[in-house]
């Protein structure tokens, strides 16, 4: 394995010096807007090993083939959030490809925020195709991203049913290029529980660590915490995070059902090992109930068993528009019972 001093960079591009680990990846020193020049001098930040699946393979030079779109870690905290299309592998040893940036100069199909405008990378949306250039840096591409090709040749990409994601933990519409890096590089992990949807967003669940593990997560167990993220806020997703089912095959210690993530593509703080977690405490109703048989798979055994070990991440979709008007419904009486309670406690405080 490869083994670099691990940096990071803030927006400012002042490199600062990170815990070392043992495998090494690479960022172009480049921004969302303008990925069509030439790559700026890359930096490199070591990432600690994974605690079962090897994600090293799911990258290597036998990886790549024509018409793949793949997500390229960026030159700010080293996250996947540059995308290219790959047109021609030239070579596998040494490698050599014609690949082209995706590009974004706006983001008016997630609404009116100047997102990009204000330097931030696009990683949803429509994108358009760059120019081609040449590309032999294996450790600057991270994994394959699922993408589809509409109207005019604009490449489409959203986060899918099963994904892992992470999320801007403190993410505000108010951001611009004066917003703190502190502010900005929190993140949440989340589960995808359907496809997106133009008029509804997707839902998602979060991840919740997994205890003596490095990069082990399963879902949080209070079904409440499910949340839909509408068109608007969807530029609230950072980046896709390569994940990994576990079996319990892979080790005698490995939880079966759990997510494991890849981790070069998650975020340092979220990779500290914790010896002992403590969940909020769950609280059965009929609501939660109902949206627990709508979001997931309804088997008895199989929720026995993610409350046992870790939660499955085989969900069957909300397939559809009455199950996803029930799941609304829920979810808008959950937020009408929220804003009473508030009201209420004015009112006291009022008077």
């Amino acid at each position: 394995m490869v083994n670099c001093a691990r940096l990071d960079q803030c927006k400012n591009g002042n490199p600062v010096n990170m815990t070392s680990g043992s495998n090494a990846k690479f960022m172009p020193g480049t921004s969302d807007c303008g990925l069509d020049n030439d790559l700026l001098g890359p930096m490199s930040m070591e990432v600690p090993d994974p605690d079962f699946h090897d994600f090293e393979k799911e990258r290597t030079e036998r990886c790549f083939g024509v018409n793949q779109v793949w997500a390229l870690y960026d030159g700010n905290d080293g996250m996947p959030r540059y995308y290219a299309i790959i047109h021609n592998v030239i070579s596998l040893d040494p490698l050599k490809m014609q690949i082209s940036w995706l590009n974004s100069k706006t983001n008016r199909e997630l609404g009116s925020l100047n997102w990009v405008g204000s330097g931030f990378s696009k990683t949803c949306g429509d994108f358009r195709i760059g120019k081609r250039v040449c590309s032999n840096s294996l450790c600057s591409f991270s994994h394959k991203i699922k993408w589809t090709k509409v109207e005019r040749g604009v490449v489409r990409i959203y986060p899918l049913k099963g994904d892992v994601w992470a999320l801007y933990r403190n993410w505000s519409p108010a951001w611009n290029e004066l917003t703190a890096d502190e502010v900005i590089h929190k993140y949440d992990m989340v589960e995808v529980l359907d496809d997106y949807d133009e008029e509804f967003g997707l839902a998602v669940t979060p991840l919740v660590k997994v205890a003596g593990f490095r990069t082990v997560f399963h879902r949080h167990l209070d079904h409440r915490e499910v949340r839909r993220i509408p068109r608007e806020e969807m530029l609230r997703f950072s980046h896709h995070v390569p994940s990994y089912l576990l079996t319990g095959q892979e080790a005698p210690n490995a939880p079966k059902g759990c997510h494991e993530l890849d981790p070069a593509a998650t975020p340092l703080e979220l990779l500290q090992v914790v010896t002992d977690i403590e969940e909020e405490d769950i609280v059965e109703n009929e609501e939660d109930s109902k949206v627990e048989k709508l979001v997931n798979d309804g088997s008895d055994s199989d929720t026995e068993e993610m409350e046992t070990s870790c939660s499955s991440s085989k969900v069957e979709r909300s397939g559809n528009a009455k199950e996803r008007n029930e799941i609304n419904a829920l979810w808008n009486s959950r937020k009408t019972k929220e804003e009473k309670q508030v009201n209420c406690t004015e009112e006291k405080a009022d008077g």
